[in-house]
C-alpha cells in the first residue's frame, strides 16, 4: 500500500524525502531502518557543513544558526531552552511529513538534524524525541545535548 501524501508539496526536499523514506520504510519495514537513519544522518552532516561557515564552530551557534535558518522555513522549530551543551525545540508541523506515521520513523529521519548539529558545532550530540507529531502528540520535542 502506497503512503499517503501531497504531490503539491513534493517541491520542498524535506517533505519529498520524508515521503521518500516513508514509503520505503512501510515496504521493508525493519530492514529500512539503517538504511534510512544512514543517509539521513549524511545529509544532516553535508547540510550542517554549510551552517558551520556562518560563525565559529561551537554547540551554541550551532544551535542558534539552525534555528535562524528554521526560522525562514514553512515549519520553523521554536527554541524553548538553550544552555551552553544543551537544547530543547518544539515544532508544530512537520517539514517531513510524518504525522501520524509513527515514532520509529521520526526518530530514524530526525538524526538529520543530529547530523546538522554535529557538524555544525563540531561536537557528538546525544540526541532524544521527546513528543512528535508522528506518534500523535500535540506538538513536536526535540532535545539536544552534547555527548562529553
Amino acid at each position: 500500500m502506497a503512503v499517503d501524501y501531497d504531490p503539491t508539496l513534493l517541491s520542498d526536499p524535506n517533505y519529498a524525502l520524508g515521503v521518500l523514506c516513508s514509503e520505503f520504510y512501510e515496504r521493508f519495514g525493519e530492514k529500512a531502518t539503517e538504511i534510512i537513519s544512514r543517509i539521513c544522518y549524511q545529509r544532516g552532516l553535508a547540510l550542517g557543513k554549510g551552517l558551520s561557515k556562518k560563525g565559529e564552530k561551537s554547540f551554541e551557534n550551532a544551535i542558534k544558526t539552525f534555528v535562524a535558518a528554521s526560522e525562514k522555513t514553512k515549519t520553523p522549530a521554536k527554541l524553548i531552552f538553550l544552555e551552553k551543551n544543551r537544547s530543547i525545540f518544539q515544532g508544530n508541523a512537520c517539514p517531513l511529513g510524518l504525522k501520524g506515521r509513527g515514532r520509529i520513523l521520526c526518530e530514524m529521519m530526525m538524526v538529520l538534524d543530529q547530523g546538522i548539529i554535529e557538524e555544525a558545532s563540531g561536537h557528538k550530540v546525544k540526541f532524544k524525541v521527546n513528543q512528535t507529531l508522528a506518534a500523535g502528540d500535540p506538538y513536536c520535542e526535540a532535545l539536544f545535548e552534547v555527548d562529553e
